[in-house]
């Protein structure tokens, strides 16, 4: 009776959802309410007089890596560095990653507007690759499977509705990231990059509606992931409209690392209930109902980061932000690396 008093409640989703719905809605979907937090609260300060506007960027960027950035990257290792039957079944896939951090260190020293100008456009890929891996397992929990287009559809609207204005934003040099200003050369206005991500977003958004009201009639919609990319797609196109880029791209950052954390938590207490977990550690984390020990252990891994970043710049001539980048992006990258693997994975939810 006592072995069974303690065993953790097990978890079964419900059908439709990647968990069930008010999890889904308050983790994953309505948790885009984050989204604006960063910059209201710099505008807080600044209103206030409290600190400047560079001091405000400088502490939503320290508050945000901190509390959610550092321990959701941290947490991919649960699934790849930690479980030997990933580095068993990929070992070339794993130890290539390695070579992230030789290169974010030379490129850091040497060449830093081009780290900085590869990270964010890899950054932007990534959080709309985790849209992408979200609509996903949504559509397998569907009772009906969508044919090839519609997924084609789906994809479309979610990666283009960042990049109209964002592009404009760029070309126009009012991109700022880690200190300096995106660079957007002159060859690239003759392209007129940013009316065609406009034009494409237009054709897609407007394929979309009219397949989810056909899809609606058939009786075929799956609620939860149409949800997701409707907000998604708002949050996509309003949010370069700011002025701000920096902190409101935080913000994106901030949904991004929420949605993140509670779904690899979800994932590994799914992996845990099916005994597919051998790393004692691991095992013992998802093996708890709370969260928190979970949470904490990665907090923890993010405060030893900021000890070495601090480290890093009183050791070399390295500026405070290119110390940041250096040591951030060297875990940060590999996270984007693993993560491009995993979100093809739909079957961790299954």
């Amino acid at each position: 009776m006592a072995a069974l008093a303690n065993a953790p409640v097990l978890i079964q989703p419900e059908p439709g959802w990647i968990y069930n719905k008010s999890w889904d809605l308050s983790r994953i979907i309505l948790s885009a309410g984050l989204v604006p937090m960063p910059f209201l609260i710099a505008w807080a300060a600044q209103r206030t007089g409290w600190i400047s506007a560079r001091q405000a960027i400088d502490v939503i960027n320290i508050l945000v890596a901190g509390l959610v950035g550092g321990p959701h990257l941290f947490s991919t290792v649960t699934v790849t560095f930690l479980d030997r039957s990933f580095r068993r079944s990929h070992p070339l896939y794993t130890w290539l990653s390695l070579i992230i951090p030789v290169v974010v260190i030379y490129l850091g020293i040497y060449q830093y507007t081009l780290l900085i100008t590869f990270f964010f456009s890899w950054a932007s890929l990534h959080v709309l690759h985790q849209i992408i891996y979200l609509s996903d397992c949504y559509r397998a929990k569907n009772a009906r499977p969508d044919p090839l287009w519609s997924r084609l559809v789906d994809y479309g609207v979610i990666l283009t509705g960042l990049y109209p204005i964002g592009m404009y934003k760029l070309a126009q040099r009012k991109f700022r990231v880690g200190g300096i200003v995106l660079p957007y050369p002159d060859w690239l206005q003759q392209l007129h990059l940013p009316e065609i991500a406009g034009v494409a977003f237009t054709l897609l958004m407007a394929a979309w509606v009219a397949k989810t009201i056909v899809e609606s009639r058939q009786g075929r919609l799956s609620g939860p992931k149409t949800i997701l990319i409707g907000i998604t797609s708002a949050v996509s196109f309003c949010l370069p409209m700011g002025s701000n880029l920096d902190i409101l791209f935080q913000g994106y950052n901030t949904w991004h690392s929420f949605q993140y954390l509670f779904l690899m938590w979800l994932i590994n207490r799914l992996r845990y209930q099916r005994g597919e977990i051998d790393n004692p550690f691991v095992r013992s984390l998802a093996g708890r109902e709370s969260m928190l020990p979970y949470y904490f252990c990665f907090l923890g891994a993010t405060g030893v980061t900021v000890v070495i970043t601090f480290i890093v710049r009183a050791l070399t001539s390295l500026s405070a932000d290119q110390s940041y980048f250096v040591v951030i992006l060297s875990t940060l990258l590999m996270h984007y690396y693993f993560d491009h693997f995993l979100f093809t994975r739909t079957e961790y939810v299954l």
